[in-house]
């Protein structure tokens, strides 16, 4: 089945990615954005704008109806994937990912059910799931545990993710790990692997495990889960699992050909006793924008998950890290 698709923060890094992989699927998209953005990556694609900005329920409202509206005219069936939200680790940006990440959800879904979408599909994250320990894998059931992580975009998705599931629209949610690919318009993993690649990053790895995936096979297993996922169900979307140690090693391997970083991984007690509190010191001093407390906290934990879950149901077969770091390199000349 083919349907009309209302896509929300269509302009950026995922958001693009989705609207590609919809339209070539043959759905009939709607970009979702705010007035003025940079949609220099939505170019050439066959789909119709509509402005739209989280922090006023009417604009929320007026654009979820000009995509019912259009699905309507066109006799289609009208699916909404929300997948906008503010990704920060700043401290100064608590107060925006709270406006845009619960409360712009909230509207969101708050126009849904006025229009009534056949399929509603949230975005959602790993982080909305919680951490493992030093050595297994989480799954869908897992009981999110870092409300002491002391992180705003943890709580704001995962508040995100309880107000969608917890609604009465017919909803899907996916959960991506680490997200990795050629984003024209900068990325956090993309800053990542140019540092990587400089030697900025030095040879000291964090203590923790994260969970990477590519930006196509996400929006690959975010049109699976919106066409085929069962309603009130998650599904995580990691291709796999990496110490820090590791990937620093695999990704310098990767981009240069030459398999020369031997990274040295900070013991987790010097981390948490040592660097998370010099950061905090200094963030208070003078914020940070990169190396955060918030970040620092993160890189600390083991964000290492099951996606058995996505492969069985959904048919979801994402490329190796590898393969993903290539394209990357080579589209983006790194």
């Amino acid at each position: 089945m083919t349907a009309a698709v209302l896509v929300t923060g269509a302009n950026g890094f995922l958001g693009s990615a989705l609207c590609r992989e919809l339209a070539a699927a043959g759905h009939k998209v709607w970009a979702s954005c705010r007035e003025g953005c940079d949609d220099a990556d939505l170019r050439g694609l066959d789909l119709e704008r509509v402005a739209c900005d989280l922090t006023q329920p009417d604009s929320v409202g007026a654009a979820l109806c000009a995509a019912a509206d259009g699905a309507e005219r066109a006799g289609l069936p009208l699916w909404i994937v929300h997948n906008a939200a503010v990704i920060s680790y700043r401290t100064a940006d608590a107060a925006l990912q709270r406006a845009v990440n619960v409360e712009g959800t909230r509207a969101v879904v708050e126009a849904a059910r006025a229009v009534r979408p056949e399929r509603f599909l949230q975005i959602s994250s790993v982080a909305a799931v919680g951490t493992a320990g030093p050595e297994g894998l989480l799954d869908e059931a897992a009981p999110w545990n870092l409300g002491d992580a002391g992180v705003p975009y943890c709580d704001t998705k995962y508040e995100a993710e309880q107000l969608v599931l917890g609604s009465d629209l017919p909803a899907v949610a996916v959960n991506p790990g680490s997200i990795f690919g050629p984003a024209r318009q900068g990325s956090n993993t993309l800053r990542f692997l140019r540092k990587l690649r400089t030697g900025e990053l030095g040879r000291l790895a964090p203590p923790g495990r994260l969970g990477v995936v590519g930006v196509e096979d996400t929006a690959r297993g975010a049109r699976l889960a919106l066409e085929r996922g069962r309603v009130g169900e998650r599904y995580l979307l990691v291709e796999s699992n990496w110490t820090h140690q590791a990937l620093f090693r695999e990704a310098v391997r990767v981009l240069t050909g030459e398999d020369t970083l031997r990274p040295v991984q900070v013991p987790a007690a010097a981390w948490r006793g040592l660097v998370l509190p010099a950061a905090r010191l200094v963030d208070a001093m003078r914020p940070l924008r990169m190396a955060t407390p918030q970040a620092l906290t993160l890189l600390g934990r083991h964000f290492a998950f099951d996606s058995g879950k996505a492969r069985r149901e959904l048919g979801w077969e994402p490329r190796p890290l590898e393969e993903v770091l290539r394209s990357a390199a080579r589209e983006l000349g790194l």
